[in-house]
């Protein structure tokens, strides 16, 4: 490590650190700020609220300048979007979603996984890291008899439906982690069947025991996943993957023992027949080192030291690609 930083996060949220069950970017903020004090750095927030009075969360301002708030204090600040404004103080971004338009970006932009920074033209990126104490201990010997769904059902990339469609014909039940038994809002829904569960949106250590007891996690998702922290969380838990191979997954899931990718339904349907085949240790201990706060941590302080000492993390400014957000197929076979 170099030397000590002054390290400043700035996100525009009105929830509080530590973030409460939901919130993945907070919940991702926090766990970097954890690991920066641990590394011994000084870290301070700049955010719209501070409902836990947290003595180093500054709330923003919106009648004065970053400047203005920011001053003199930091050695770098760290924004959690891309920040195209002019700013005294050395500074990088992270973007955590993927663009909805075509457009370009600040240089020293920082995205989730390789895809994601191939898809905004970009080299720079920095894989998340979550707080792995605060996640209680993994189910590596007995899981229950199901696996798990973990993210927003209600939207469509998130594919609940294949979801099901796979845990169906692989005749194992299914518990659904981020909603209800009927959706009539966006991709409407409706389910009978006793072999699926509906948890809502769950969090915090529910969520937690829901998914360390589940045999695994099916994430056959129809987009380009930014990063996806259900899949870090999962393997963390001892849960193997079997998910497309769209976005970050190829980063997550590199190594045969952690699951299975494929955009092929039956592929995926015959892996999660032998879900007892893989190593739940394997999964746990591939998430404990490479997804933890002080991985991402570490790799941060890479591109903070580049960015201070005159460099840039990307050869140009990064413009994301057209239809980034574009529908991506699955194939039966």
């Amino acid at each position: 490590m170099g030397f000590f930083m002054k390290i400043l996060h700035v996100l525009l949220t009105r929830m509080p650190l530590p973030p409460p069950k939901y919130g993945g970017t907070e919940r991702v903020l926090w766990a970097l700020g954890l690991a920066q004090e641990e590394m011994g750095h000084q870290v301070r927030y700049l955010l719209k609220a501070n409902a836990n009075n947290h003595p180093d969360v500054q709330i923003y301002d919106e009648n004065k300048s970053f400047d203005e708030q920011i001053g003199h204090w930091p050695d770098i600040v760290h924004f959690h979007w891309p920040y195209e404004g002019e700013l005294s103080k050395p500074f990088v971004c992270t973007e955590h979603s993927n663009c909805e338009i075509e457009k370009e970006f600040p240089i020293n932009t920082i995205y989730l996984s390789s895809k994601h920074a191939e898809n905004n033209n970009a080299v720079c990126y920095v894989h998340n890291g979550l707080y792995w104490k605060s996640y209680g201990e993994p189910n590596l010997e007995k899981p229950k008899n199901y696996v798990h769904f973990l993210a927003k059902a209600s939207w469509r990339v998130k594919n609940l439906q294949g979801t099901v469609r796979i845990a169906k014909a692989a005749n194992i039940p299914l518990h659904v982690l981020g909603g209800n038994r009927i959706n009539i809002r966006r991709n409407p829904y409706f389910y009978l069947s006793p072999n699926l569960r509906f948890h809502g949106m769950v969090g915090g250590d529910k969520k937690n025991e829901l998914i360390a007891n589940s045999k695994g996690l099916i994430f056959p998702v129809l987009w380009h996943e930014p990063f996806g922290l259900a899949v870090t969380e999962s393997l963390y838990l001892g849960c193997p993957v079997f998910a497309t191979p769209f976005g970050s997954l190829p980063d997550i899931i590199n190594q045969e023992n952690l699951g299975i990718l494929s955009d092929s339904y039956s592929v995926l349907i015959d892996g999660v027949k032998q879900v007892d085949k893989f190593d739940r240790r394997a999964c746990h201990e591939h998430a404990k080192q490479y997804f933890s706060h002080t991985a991402m941590a570490k790799s941060y302080q890479l591109c903070y030291e580049k960015v201070l000492a005159g460099e840039v993390l990307n050869p140009q400014k990064p413009k994301s690609k057209a239809n980034i957000k574009a529908r991506l197929m699955m194939v039966d076979e």
